[in-house]
């Protein structure tokens, strides 16, 4: 029985191509919510272009989409890890949604959607791993 952190059991080539498109669509997805949160006004508190100066509105926005990039390219690689790389951005998204409850409750929703879906994609990774 091959353990959660066995490092010879990698994810199947055809997940992990799935993996890789779920992950550049998430990244498109963070993207659209603080694009989209600016627009309307009501923007979130890390793409806020009056809270922040632009070079740490950049630095900012790179923190917080590296990680489901990295994760496309962690999911191409077949990575050991997929699955909790994917819980990890998950948390990372919902932290993100209850920090934005109150100020832009509807990227908050969005982005908890999202936060689901990379944890239910984190158990899609883990049933999906084979033996090299």
């Amino acid at each position: 029985m091959k353990g959660l952190l066995d490092a010879n059991v990698r994810v199947h080539p055809v997940w992990a191509r799935v993996l890789a498109v779920f992950w550049v669509l998430v990244s498109l997805g963070v993207a659209a919510v603080a694009i989209s949160s600016d627009l309307i006004g009501r923007p979130v508190w890390w793409a806020d272009e009056q809270r922040w100066p632009s070079l740490v509105l950049y630095a900012l926005g790179l923190l917080f989409l590296l990680p489901s990039v990295l994760m496309t390219v962690l999911s191409l690689l077949r990575g050991p890890w997929v699955h909790l790389g994917a819980w990890i951005v998950s948390v990372e998204l919902a932290v993100l949604a209850l920090v934005d409850r109150n100020d832009s409750p509807g990227s908050a929703v969005v982005l908890a959607a999202l936060a689901v879906a990379s944890l239910l994609t984190g158990v899609a990774a883990l049933s999906a791993r084979s033996l090299d």
